[in-house]
């Protein structure tokens, strides 16, 4: 709207200066210099346009195309698509930062399959006041949460492998049909 009106007066000016350059007989000078003025007093007078209305749109890297992330909407794999027992990856990663995580499994291509290994310490107290721990290693799948290979969307293993490595925990990638390879 504030567009149109602004383009209206720099068309109406640009008009009247023309009819006046005609009728009065002025130089080519005189005309780019009047002109130059106008389209500097149009200049200031927009300036102010831009400040008028904010942005009220909830607009991010996610939900524009600024990097090129689509299908913003997806959530990470579901429980009820994963046929065996797993934890969540929010449970993952709180168990990486308690030092839980011992190992990390990814299967290729992309790495869409993750299995952690687990190391708890159960300590048991006997009748006499000794104390005895026991380390048990589990291995279980990431499941609930975990990032899929989305090509054209922002989802990625390459997050989950970028926090472990952070952390320093050893992992590796598994080429399924190969290990009968070694």
């Amino acid at each position: 709207m504030i567009y149109n009106k602004c383009t209206k007066f720099l068309l109406t000016f640009l008009l009247v200066d023309v009819a006046l350059s005609l009728s009065t007989q002025r130089s080519r000078r005189e005309f780019v210099s009047s002109l130059t003025a106008g389209a500097t007093a149009f200049g200031l007078s927009v300036s102010g346009v831009n400040a008028e209305d904010p942005d009220t749109r909830d607009l991010n890297a996610f939900n524009t195309l600024t990097f090129n992330y689509r299908r913003n909407d997806f959530n990470g794999l579901k429980a009820s698509d994963l046929n065996e027992e797993s934890i969540s990856y929010a449970d993952f990663l709180a168990k990486m930062d308690g030092g839980e995580v011992k190992f990390v499994e990814f299967y290729a291509p992309d790495g869409d399959v993750a299995y952690a290994t687990l190391e708890t310490v159960t300590t048991t107290s006997s009748g006499e006041g000794s104390e005895t721990k026991k380390v048990s290693k589990t291995r279980i799948r990431i499941g609930e949460g975990y990032p899929v290979e989305i090509h054209d969307g922002w989802s990625s293993p390459a997050f989950v492998i970028r926090s472990v490595k952070e952390k320093g925990v050893p992992y590796k990638f598994i080429v399924p049909g190969l290990e009968k390879y070694k």
